[in-house]
């Protein structure tokens, strides 16, 4: 293995073309391959300075790769993990793993006998301030987790369903972002049991919903909501609130709201609510004390984690098995959302 990992990208599209640039800047990593069908592609082929495959099967038989990042549509997630599964590969495949529930338990049963390790891109876990956050709950400091509300709402320029495949089933918000709300309500409060959930496509009047409302009972007893759609002009969501990507103008407020018996915590800010004199009493004045982290873009920080995992220094923080209880809660929130009523996991 060379000292710097030669890694390509499958797909070069809008995340695609992040990957391509997160690569770039890396120190360890060097950029050799790109592989998508579109014609596109072989211009940011070219402006990168690396061969430019419309098949990514021939990219995979002549191409020295030491890893694999796959950026596709969601629905070619699976199919192509497979392949660079069956290289011996180490792949970081993008959110959802797949749309296909069936189909992602079968690639993650694969995957393991195969030894490959393989990295679902749930890149906000790897946010230093979602670590911080992590860190709180499970030091007691809130106390008894009751209550969880989580907001993801803005709005998508109209030119971003211009793409076919966004238009179409398996690829609205619930699959598209959900599934990073989702994660991280299962990676910091635990694992959901019940579902109840609504959804609409009157804003925009696709195939998909571009909003939804889901209700969830976690295993703990806390009770949350998840409201989300891709039609509110809104700045109550990760993106703008958690300045992880440059290409959203950033805005000091908070998309998640985790309140406990003893003290409240909101993110990204990391704002610690807690009644003063360390007591709970509705007729006292809260103090707020603010949680400092040491700031760290997500997808660089998870790009350094996949190199590790390549060296075999680390194991996956999101594997296939865990990436596939996601898929599980999404897929509750979408059968009750059309009209399932309650959806016990």
């Amino acid at each position: 293995m060379t000292d710097q990992l030669r890694l390509a990208v499958i797909g070069a599209g809008a995340m695609g073309r992040d990957h391509i640039r997160y690569i770039q800047d890396d120190p360890d990593a060097r950029l050799v391959a790109i592989a998508d069908p579109m014609p596109a592609a072989e211009q940011t082929a070219k402006d990168a300075g690396v061969p430019w495959f419309a098949d990514y099967r021939e990219m995979l038989d002549c191409t020295a790769l030491d890893g694999v990042v796959i950026a596709s549509p969601n629905n070619l997630h699976v199919p192509m993990a497979r392949d660079t599964v069956a290289h011996g590969i180490p792949t970081l495949v993008e959110k959802p793993i797949s749309d296909d529930l069936d189909d992602a338990r079968a690639f993650a049963d694969e995957a393991r006998a195969s030894g490959v390790p393989v990295l679902v891109g749930q890149h906000r876990r790897h946010n230093p301030k979602v670590r911080r956050a992590k860190e709180i709950i499970e030091s007691g400091a809130l106390g008894r987790i009751v209550t969880v509300a989580v907001l993801y709402n803005l709005y998508k320029p109209d030119t971003y369903y211009d793409i076919p495949w966004r238009r179409a089933k398996g690829a609205g918000p619930i699959l598209v972002n959900m599934v990073h709300d989702v994660d991280l309500m299962r990676y910091l409060i635990g694992e959901p049991v019940e579902i109840q959930g609504m959804s609409a496509n009157a804003a925009r009047g696709f195939e998909v919903e571009d909003s939804a409302v889901a209700t969830v009972r976690f295993e703990s007893g806390t009770l949350g909501t998840i409201t989300l759609s891709d039609s509110a002009a809104s700045p109550w969501n990760w993106e703008s609130t958690a300045r992880e990507n440059p290409f959203f103008a950033p805005y000091d407020t908070d998309a998640y709201y985790i309140m406990g018996t003893k003290a409240s915590l909101s993110l990204p800010r990391l704002h610690l609510f807690s009644h003063a004199g360390g007591v709970s009493d509705w007729t006292k004045p809260f103090t707020c004390e603010v949680q400092g982290v040491r700031e760290g873009l997500p997808h660089r920080l998870q790009l350094r984690h996949f190199e590790r995992m390549i060296r075999g220094e680390e194991a996956p923080l999101v594997t296939p098995e865990d990436a596939i209880k996601t898929l599980e809660v999404l897929a509750a929130v979408k059968q009750a959302a059309d009209g399932g009523g309650l959806v016990r996991l």
